[in-house]
């Protein structure tokens, strides 16, 4: 019997971290996370898409009678249109409580600003660059970073293109469960994550097994 076809891939973040826009916000962090409008922490669809898809393309010559699926739900190598069966979203907080975020931004009165929102669910991590010689930093070098805080759950729609078979929601599968890290800072312990196909692990373990 053919499996439910997943709708969404949810990420879980295992440590504290940096999924970084390219800039950092004057005055406040040089190093700044990805975040909506109402200021609650997000990853790109796109950005998404290419984590997974780099975890399956370094696992696919293990996994030889998977190559055409892995092909066919992500893609082909060097791929930037999307070729693929499956359109991820972008990964955001939970719906009910994202609505109660942006309620609470655009009520008319006793509004919460998206900084204040943003700043209670990320943490500023400061760094500095050491001197080779003395062992002591160096000048000029103190870095801050915004990271968003380990326990939150991002979710992500998933849009088929068409019907998957068994063998393209195994190689999603597989991909998910690989994707261990991401974002910045991994040589300092960010970026440790857990993702699974609607946040079931059990589940996302048997499809990775060929299991419906």
């Amino acid at each position: 019997m053919m499996a439910v076809i997943p709708a969404t891939l949810v990420i879980e973040l295992l440590s504290d971290t940096t999924f970084g826009r390219g800039e950092g916000t004057p005055g406040v962090v040089d190093v700044e996370v990805e975040h909506d409008a109402y200021g609650l922490p997000m990853l790109g669809g796109k950005a998404l898409r290419g984590l997974v898809r780099d975890s399956w393309l370094s696992m696919q010559a293990h996994f030889p009678e998977l190559v055409v699926s892995g092909r066919r739900v992500l893609g082909p190598h060097a791929d930037v249109d999307e070729a693929g069966i499956v359109r991820i979203g972008d990964a955001t907080i939970d719906a009910q409580a994202r609505r109660f975020f942006v309620w609470s931004v655009k009520r008319e009165q006793h509004r919460i600003a998206p900084a204040t929102i943003l700043a209670a669910l990320t943490d500023v991590r400061a760094q500095t660059a050491e001197d080779r010689r003395s062992g002591a930093p160096s000048a000029t070098t103190l870095r801050s970073t915004r990271v968003t805080i380990r326990g939150l759950r991002l979710i992500a729609q998933l849009n088929w293109l068409v019907e998957p078979d068994m063998t393209d929601l195994r190689c999603l599968a597989l991909a998910a469960l690989a994707t261990r890290h991401g974002g910045l800072g991994r040589n300092r312990g960010r970026g440790h994550l857990r993702i699974t196909i609607e946040g079931d692990v059990e589940r996302t373990r048997d499809l990775a097994r060929g299991v419906s």
